[in-house]
């Protein structure tokens, strides 16, 4: 029997305790359910398919939370994003600020502009891009936003780890309580 073959035994005929990987309670992992990995403080770290939490819980390297949420541990160090050190790109910048005008909240004609403008020494960073419709990018120009009049609804941040996005725009209850927001 392959460890496959085992894992999908196990899952189907077994139940398993909220707090731990012993064979007790009434709620089951599907091999094919995606299951939320916390750190050990509460934080979204990973998703993986139920056949690795299962043996996660086997290892008795987790713990169960919920139905579809686990937590490790011990503390995993996690540096910070591989996004949040690249350059910028269209598509990272229209994820990030939600396809919507960070000026007034538009979703039309968006365009990507720069809150220092590059002429007055601002650079293409994290920090200082942002979303903004044509309507908005026009009226400020060249200039600061505060020169014209516009404010910023959320200052412009490096992008967050993508299972915190995923996490922040679940329907899912289990998994919402663990959204947070920088």
């Amino acid at each position: 029997m392959t460890v496959g073959a085992f894992l999908y035994k196990i899952c189907s005929t077994w139940w398993w305790n909220v707090n731990s990987a012993e064979v007790r309670g009434n709620v089951s992992i599907s091999p094919a359910d995606k299951i939320l990995v916390l750190n050990f403080d509460f934080t979204p770290l990973n998703i993986v398919l139920g056949r690795r939490a299962i043996v996660l819980l086997l290892k008795e390297k987790a713990q169960r939370i919920s139905g579809r949420v686990i937590r490790l541990m011990k503390y995993i160090y996690t540096p910070i994003s591989r996004a949040a050190k690249e350059k910028p790109t269209k598509a990272a910048i229209y994820r990030r600020d939600n396809n919507t005008c960070q000026y007034c909240g538009s979703t039309r004609s968006l365009t990507i502009d720069h809150v220092i403008p590059r002429c007055k020494g601002g650079d293409s960073s994290w920090t200082n891009v942002t979303l903004a419709c044509s309507t908005c990018n026009t009226r400020k120009g060249s200039k600061t936003p505060e020169q014209v009049g516009l404010k910023l609804r959320r200052k412009p941040r490096p992008p967050l780890p993508r299972v915190v996005e995923i996490v922040q725009r679940s329907t899912d209850p289990e998994w919402s309580q663990y959204a947070y927001s920088c």
